[in-house]
């Protein structure tokens, strides 16, 4: 039901569009008002080439409709014929186009009209960065940020008072979490993922230091790391490289020590920050702290207030 309304409205905006499109024609631009017969008549790629014809005009070119035109037609071909490909230059063709159009468009005649594109356009934006974080590749790792980047600029021209700071808290966590995934699959062959978990953890604190997953996750990482290093040991290690692997470990665990402590401060009664700062201390060798977060452990699971 929920997909049929999206669609419903969907098909509803373009009808809009459509009729916004052709109503507002100008007797005086005929390449333009032949590019919109075109699109009329479903010939996108003649309206294209009428509508390029259009702003090489002298007289044409001079008119932000021309410009609205040629923004709406390259948009419907990106969505139509390359089925929002997210490597479009049709897409970024359309941008542009609305863009000037807004910037020569001093009357503020087709504003609306433009800011209903450019919304749409922004979105797809969006959507690419949040699909791409599902399929990530460590040669084009920072592309889903580049997407997610444009779409906060495209849609600032819309709305230029939007906050985005739950959108950029969601989407940095989105982002550690995909590159946490494929590193776990893969630790030795995919360093280059925990670099970047490890990073976008960071720019999720820094939007928001009082986030729980992130600090928490970032230190469970860190430690599951040196947890993993450590399990390479055996008795064929060399003693060099069992002092490297030691040496590892304790920065690794010392690196998870202040975020497991900042996810116990934000949340004192988590089972999974207790638990966290007990086996760092432990890794740590410092028995006495460890201990005392085993009792503060115990105490909440006996008195039945621990929060998972």
């Amino acid at each position: 039901m929920g997909h049929s309304r999206i669609e419903i409205k969907v098909i509803l905006w373009l009808v809009a569009s459509f009729i916004q499109l052709a109503a507002l024609a100008q007797p005086d631009l005929p390449q333009t008002n032949r590019a919109v017969k075109l699109y009329e008549q479903n010939d996108l790629m003649a309206a294209r080439n009428a509508i390029l014809e259009a702003v090489q005009s002298q007289e044409e070119s001079k008119h932000p409709y021309t410009w609205y035109v040629k923004g709406f037609v390259f948009k419907e071909i990106f969505k139509q014929i390359e089925k929002a490909n997210p490597y479009s230059e049709n897409r970024e063709v359309a941008v542009d186009a609305i863009l000037r159009s807004l910037e020569m468009d001093k009357e503020g005649t087709y504003v609306i009209n433009n800011h209903n594109a450019l919304r749409y356009l922004a979105v797809t934006f969006y959507n690419d960065a949040v699909l791409l974080t599902r399929t990530l590749d460590k040669e084009k790792i920072d592309e889903p940020i580049i997407f997610y980047e444009r779409y906060k600029e495209l849609n600032s021209v819309v709305e230029p008072s939007k906050d985005y700071t739950s959108k950029d808290l969601e989407f940095y966590k989105n982002m550690a979490r995909a590159c946490r995934l494929i590193y776990e699959k893969q630790p030795e062959i995919e360093p280059v993922y925990f670099e970047s978990m490890e990073r976008y953890y960071l720019k999720a604190m820094e939007v928001d230091p009082n986030d729980f997953q992130s600090s928490y996750n970032l230190a469970v990482n860190y430690y599951n790391k040196g947890v993993h290093e450590i399990r390479k040991i055996d008795h064929n290690t060399e003693i060099i490289e069992l002092m490297r692997i030691q040496d590892e470990c304790i920065a690794l665990f010392k690196k998870a020590l202040p975020y497991m402590q900042s996810a116990n401060d934000i949340q004192p009664d988590h089972l999974g920050s207790l638990k966290g700062l007990m086996a760092i201390h432990r890794s740590l060798s410092d028995d006495i702290t460890s201990a005392e977060y085993r009792e503060k452990l115990e105490s909440l699971i006996n008195d039945g207030k621990p929060r998972e």
